[in-house]
Order: C-alpha cells, then structure tokens, then sequence
C-alpha cells in the first residue's frame, strides 16, 4: 500500500508539471529509486481537463483525508486500485472486482488499527473479542456503499538505464466507494454488541469492551 501511494503522489506531481504549460519548468528528476515514466493519458485528457480531481490527490493521504473534502464530510470511503495492461481490459476488472470484498476487507484492516490505537485499561483482557471483530467485519457485506467516482491514468514506465529504453505500459483504474457514516456506524455497532455477547462474561471484560467501544469512533 505505502508503494501504491508513493507511485501516485508521483504520477500526481506529473500531472501538476504537465499542466503548468503557461510556465514551463522542467520536472524534478524522479527519486533514484523509482524507475522513469511518462504520462501519456489519462481519463480526462480528450476532455482538456489537466488535473485529476481533488479526491485522487487526498487519497494519497489515505481514506480519512478524503473524508474530510467539502463533497464527502460525513460519509465514509474506500478507494479501490486496479492495474493492468490495457484500459480495457483494466476497466473490465475493475467492473467484475467483487467490491464487496474488497470493502470488507479495507475496513477490517480499518477496525483493527483502531482497536491497536485506543487508549484504553485492560485492553489486553479483550484480545480474543477484538480479534473476532475484526474476522467478522471482513466476512461482512456491508449495505449502503455506491461507487460515488472513478478515474484512469496510462503510464508509460522506462527500464533505469538513462536511455528511455521502454519497459512497459501500465493502466490504473481507480475508484471510489462511499457511505454515509450513520449507515456503516449502526452496521459496525452490531458487529461489536453482537461479539460481545458471545464473550465469556467477567467484570473486567465487560469493562474493558465498553471503554473500547467508547473510544472506537474516535479513532475510526
């Protein structure tokens, strides 16, 4: 994921630099790690647009920097990434990847650090329930999510040879799932009350499922 996201705060700097057409700059050399590329088109080039929109750029901050653009307060979001040789072919994956899968999958990841983040006592008393939350969100269909946005990008990658020798071309479909908060939180809320039930029952547990149901939105 973190190479993912590294890859596209790239692609998103050759963007910016294609776009500054009225003051040509030469583009910053890419980091030596990260082998040479070019841009050659992307969703909205045959339409003049230059920049790609506002949550492709957020994404790279990860989901919750999304959540927080004027057009997506109050929902919750997944970005969903898929790679491959051709546009079509790529957007053809994209439209039979099982998105609930892969929703499911994000948020249980998503709930796992939020149990590893709270600040709670006696946490370590309650690693069984939280490790069967995080199972159960992950085996979850969960309602109300709707692909709200999609973007592509063609990228042209070169062998690191200072020679612009072709290496491959590379399609990136990316899309975007949102859902209201309210709906997912009463969805998330059942999932937490009903593991707890099935809990062996002692004080200290009862406490400590409280305290990190408590602090769970907060870092959700």
């Amino acid at each position: 994921m973190k190479k993912t996201l590294y890859v596209l705060a790239i692609l998103l700097m050759a963007l910016a630099a294609m776009g500054c057409a009225s003051k040509p700059k030469a583009p910053p050399p890419p980091p030596t790690n990260t082998p040479p590329f070019e841009i050659l088109q992307h969703k909205g080039t045959t339409l003049g647009v230059v920049m790609p929109p506002a949550w492709i750029e957020a994404s790279l901050m990860g989901p919750k920097a999304v959540e927080k653009l004027p057009d997506y307060q109050g929902k919750f979001v997944v970005v969903v990434d898929v790679t491959g040789k051709d546009l079509e072919g790529t957007s053809l994956a994209a439209q039979r990847l099982n998105a609930d899968t892969e929703i499911a999958r994000y948020l249980s990841l998503r709930v796992k650090d939020t149990f590893a983040g709270a600040q709670v006592g006696d946490k370590d008393k309650i690693e069984t329930y939280m490790e069967r939350v995080v199972k159960s969100v992950s085996e979850i269909r969960f309602a109300g999510f709707q692909r709200a946005a999609d973007w592509w990008v063609q990228i042209r990658w070169y062998k690191p040879d200072g020679k612009k020798t072709w290496d491959r071309d590379e399609f990136r479909v990316l899309q975007l799932y949102t859902v209201d908060k309210d709906i997912l939180q009463k969805q998330l809320e059942g999932v937490l009350k009903g593991e707890q039930a099935a809990e062996p029952k002692t004080p200290e547990k009862e406490r400590a499922m409280q305290a990190v149901q408590q602090a769970f939105y907060e870092g959700f």
